[in-house]
């Protein structure tokens, strides 16, 4: 009998194979009844049945599920036994769903990109919106999720009820273990070694993905095996798990296409942007702090693919949504979705959640999945006791329906040795990593250093006067290189290295056609836009001398700016085209547009679009370049592209002589590739960056620094109109700045201003710039941290550059960026106001910690730069016979470490009678009150000798505070009886330099609102009045 029943068996088993041989399969294919209710080229849009139990009320809302990439959409609808849709319908949801199909066996599909499906996403649920009359759950698993985040804030939550998704990774750089550096430096490397493959493949095929999710389940897998051995003479039992056999045994996996892998690979992976924003879809920016949504999100204790600490990414990064609980399962990837877990937890609580949202259902923390309010006040970690898996068991094989429910965290049976030896165990791997973190790090350092860093400096070194480097010729090499990365973000949208550059040959063509030519110098004055950066670009191609001069230039002093600049040609912005029309005698040309998008008629390709003109409103008498179509002017003969050499003059700043004559400042190519190449290094800028310029482009920081240094490093430059701290945090997050480059007390407006909601939540790494005080530096890396800080200091005129690049020195402009020239502190006679000679007559350096001036020695290469600065800031024979040195104008110290630190300008240091005063030291003293907004010191003329200073200052109070004189009375004793301000003046508002710099001239012209006198008996203010009486 027995081996009846065996050969029976075996009968059975050898039928099945066969069967299973020729047909691939036992039973008919499975699917629940659904209609197409949209096609396109990207995706279907299918409405399923809706078929709900009796006595069920139907949820009005309608659900619409986004599957994954790489995983076909009958994820949700494997088998009948443990469909998703199955159980929604019977509990009376209305289902949709997106399907992306097999992109292999679609026409195109290969060639879809990740902004199409996003793009689909969103347009899907415009249609169930318009077709239901409902707001929509917008439900997706795994990368699907992913899909939902981003198709929700490029929507802005527009018709949406709520966002569910089911192991959705968001931070993608807590999916690797190490520091955050350390992952991002890794997948970069990663990225460059893959560059060469990635961008020959046509795309992932779905055997791929599919041996993937095996290999992460491999135990699993085996036991698939052997189990569909043990079963095959039960033709019962393999038809009952026949769907899902098939499903893992590679139907269930689809191709990914190459364009949506790589952009996936690039925007998601290594540059994290769903984390950080800056998401570029349809080149529009994107960030998941516009989400306000509710969002419902599922987190597996045992997903490799979706690690919680990557799921909970969310969080942080979508900090606008109120609304917001987490359900943790005991569940691998595909378990949160199919199996027993999911029919009794996962599918049951999203049907309960929609219900709640609708004022019917149970609150989430009270349905089947006990859902964590995260947005509750000590919201709990539910997996801080919950073991991790065994090798081999970290995704689900959906083999058997209740493989996510065995097992068991309570531990009661393990005694005190057992604990103590898995805490021990725990440490010590815990220890290990953090080492492996370290190493990774420092590894990472080393390999950015090589890559990023290295060349930037060498190059700087190499520099000579007929070296061909310009800003023209930087844009044409990177759009030859990554020509396809985006360079500018502005408003909202982004613009490409190759789309820049065919702006800047469209303009260039503008210029010809209205006459100008190389060499000639050229006025630009035009508000902070793209256009700005193009313009000035431009003329540096054609091999002319931009002249930039602030918007903010006064009548008057215009034409002055002019002939300092020495030009009467002039381009602006359609706002200042009537002014300028009025008010100097030369060509007026006009570029950009009021309300502009930003590229106006020289767009994709450079061509000029219909009806850009009809859009303006100019003055006759001007010239419009955006009337010019470029692709009807010849170039003429003598044009050639990006010849301009170091030694020649690139650009003229002239400050805006508001109150102070206009100066001009030159730059030559060498002066501008070393502020670009140098900022770049000090804050190792890499193509993972996005640097965000809120400096106007008419001042050196802006277009020099910022600019330049993002764009010889293949960043991402974010360009702001103005610096708003009400917005600035709305635009971090939106472009995903990486790097904000600041100005004197810019910063301290961040730090002063309201508290906004999220902004510790930031993906700022770096602020660089220089002017920061060390009480800013403080309050900015406690407040927003942790942040790095950059403090940098750059000459006017010649190429020095120190950097803090270490930051661990609070306020100090650190060391000579490395090929920068040689310089030093010569001692300083304030007495004389001239420098301490020896007996030779060379100047002495000062002594350790001793102010004197700086001076920068400039080197034979520098030659042509030395015909552009002021010869009275010249040093021949300084320290040596035949040495030549420029003289900063800054008084500077230098500690034992060989670090230096800024005391001064030489015009601001005050000369008392008892010794020189820096006004930064009193200016610093009143910082350290509450409420003082902004602080300037200065000196009246002593009555007896008007080459003395008497201290004075002003202070401007933060908005509704009262003057605390106590506390000012106390940080002004703190300072020696000499330096205390005899005299202190409230103002309404200290006006600030373009460099967010006090104009310390202006102060005596402002009304006081209260003055106050220094009662050195009394060692505090008293109000001046009570002075002049008791005088």
């Amino acid at each position: 009998m027995r081996w009846g029943k065996r050969l029976r068996r075996v009968g059975l088993a050898w039928q099945n194979a066969l069967e299973i041989a020729r047909a691939g399969r036992l039973s008919a294919p499975y699917g629940a009844s659904f209609e197409i209710v949209h096609q396109d080229r990207v995706y279907r849009l299918r409405r399923y049945e809706k078929t709900p139990d009796a006595a069920v009320q139907p949820v009005r809302a309608p659900l619409l599920l986004v599957p994954p990439l790489m995983i076909a959409s009958e994820v949700y609808d494997i088998s009948p036994d443990v469909s998703a849709v199955g159980f929604l319908q019977r509990a009376g949801v209305d289902v949709w769903l997106v399907d992306f199909g097999a992109p292999e066996h679609e026409e195109g599909g290969m060639s879809r990109t990740l902004d199409d499906h996003v793009r689909a996403v969103a347009q899907a649920v415009t249609r169930v919106h318009t077709a239901t009359g409902h707001d929509v759950h917008l439900a997706g698993y795994s990368q699907g999720g992913m899909f939902c985040y981003q198709a929700a804030a490029f929507a802005r939550s527009a018709h949406l009820a709520s966002i569910i998704t089911m192991g959705s990774p968001v931070d993608l750089h807590r999916t690797v273990k190490l520091g955050e550096n350390a992952t991002e430096r890794l997948l970069s490397g990663l990225r460059a070694v893959l560059a060469w493959p990635l961008a020959r493949i046509e795309g992932l095929p779905g055997m791929f993905t599919s041996t993937g999710f095996k290999l992460l389940s491999a135990r699993k897998e085996a036991m698939q095996l052997v189990d569909f051995v043990k079963n095959l003479h039960d033709r019962g039992a393999l038809e009952k798990r026949e769907a899902k056999r098939l499903f893992l045994g590679g139907d269930g996996f689809v191709a990914w296409p190459g364009p949506a892998f790589r952009k996936f690979v690039d925007e998601v992976i290594v540059g994290n942007r769903m984390q950080s924003g800056g998401f570029v879809i349809d080149n529009q920016t994107v960030t998941l702090a516009d989400i306000t949504c509710p969002i419902l999100y599922f987190v597996g204790s045992r997903d490799e693919m979706g690690r919680p600490a990557a799921v909970r990414g969310i969080r942080r990064a979508a900090p606008k949504v109120d609304v917001m609980y987490e359900v943790p399962l005991k569940a691998g990837h595909f378990g949160l979705v199919v199996g027993s877990t999911a029919l009794t937890v996962t599918w049951p609580s999203i049907v309960e959640w929609m219900r709640w949202r609708e004022g019917d259902g149970v609150a989430p923390s009270e349905g089947p999945g006990h859902a964590i309010d995260v947005r509750a006040a000590n919201a709990p970690d539910p997996f801080a006791r919950t073991p991790r898996p065994a090798p081999g068991e970290s995704a689900d094989a959906l083999v058997h329906d209740d493989e996510d429910d065995d097992g068991d965290d309570s531990g009661h049976t393990a005694g005190f040795d057992l604990e103590l030896a898995r805490e021990l165990l725990e440490k010590t791997a815990k220890a290990a990593l953090e080492q492996v973190g370290e190493w990774a790090q420092d590894l990472g350092n080393y390999l950015d250093n090589a890559r990023w860093q290295v060349p930037r400096i060498a190059r700087l070194k190499n520099l000579q006067d007929d070296s061909l480097v310009s800003l023209g010729r930087t844009l044409a090499d990177q759009a030859h290189a990554i020509g396809e990365r985006t360079f500018f973000l502005w408003r909202g949208r982004a613009f490409t290295y190759a789309e820049a550059n065919r702006r800047v040959d469209a303009v260039v063509r503008g210029l010809v056609a209205a006459g100008l030519r190389a060499g000639q110098k050229i006025g630009v004055m035009m508000k902070s836009r793209p256009s700005h950066l193009t313009v000035v670009t431009a003329i540096n191609r054609l091999g002319g001398v931009a002249v930039l001069l602030s918007p903010e230039t006064s009548d008057e002093i215009l034409p002055k700016a002019l002939e300092l600049g020495e030009t009467d040609i002039l381009i602006v912005d359609p706002d200042n085209a009537a002014r300028a029309r009025s008010l100097i005698g030369g060509k007026v040309l006009v570029l950009g547009g009021v309300g502009e998008s930003a590229w106006g008629r020289y767009g994709e390709g450079g061509k000029a679009g219909p009806g850009a003109s009809a859009r303006r409103e100019l003055p006759p008498g001007v010239v419009d370049l955006e009337s010019i179509d470029p692709d009807t002017v010849t170039l003429p003969a003598w044009y050639k592209a990006d010849t301009g050499r170091a030694r020649d003059l690139a650009m003229i700043f002239v400050s805006s002589g508001r109150h102070e004559p206009p100066r001009a400042m030159r730059i030559t190519n060498r002066r501008w590739a070393f502020s670009a190449l140098g900022a770049a290094a000090a804050a190792t800028l890499t193509t993972r960056d996005t640097v965000y310029c809120c400096l106007p482009l008419h001042h050196p920081t802006g277009t020099l620094v910022a600019a330049g240094s993002a764009l010889v490093g293949g960043s991402r430059l974010a360009l702001a109109s103005k610096f708003e701290p009400q917005t600035f945090w709305d635009e971090v997050r939106r472009y995903g700045v990486s790097v904000v480059y600041y100005a004197g007390e810019m910063c301290r407006r961040l730090v002063d201003a309201q508290p906004v909601l999220g902004e510790k939540n930031n993906p700022v790494r770096l602020f660089a710039g220089s002017g920061m005080r060390k009480d800013v530096w403080r309050h900015l890396v406690a407040r927003f941290g942790p942040v790095g800080v950059l403090e940098l200091y750059a000459s006017t005129e010649a190429n020095t550059v120190l950097a803090n690049a270490s930051g661990k020195k609070v306020g100090a402009v650190g060391r000579p960026l490395p090929g920068s020239p040689t310089v030093a502190v010569a001692a300083w006679s304030f007495d004389d106001d001239d420098f301490m000679r020896d007996g030779s007559g060379h100047l002495v350096r000062a002594r350790l910690d001793e102010p004197g001036m700086l001076v920068a020695r400039l080197s034979e290469r520098a030659g042509a730069d030395v015909a552009h600065i002021d010869p009275r800031r010249l040093l021949r024979d300084a320290f040596e016979a035949g040495d030549l040195w420029f003289v900063t104008g800054d008084f500077m110290q230098v500690d034992v470490e060989g670090d230096y630190w800024f005391v001064d300008r030489h015009r601001q240091m005050l000369r008392t009678r008892l010794g020189p005063v820096a006004s930064t030291r009193i200016e610093d003293a009143l910082y350290e009150v509450p409420g003082v907004a902004l602080c300037v010191a200065s000196g009246d003329p002593d009555p007896d000798d008007a080459a003395i200073d008497v201290p004075a200052a002003a202070i401007q109070l933060a908005p509704d505070t009262a003057l605390d004189l106590d506390a000012v009375s106390v940080a002004v004793a703190r300072l020696p009886e000499y330096a205390r301000p005899r005299r202190l003046r409230v103002v309404a508002a200290i006006p600030l330099t373009d460099g967010f710099r006090p104009i310390k001239r202006a102060i005596g012209e402002l009304p006081a609102l209260a003055s106050y006198a220094w009662d050195a008996r009394a060692r505090r203010y008293v109000p001046s009045d009570v002075v002049s009486r008791a005088g």
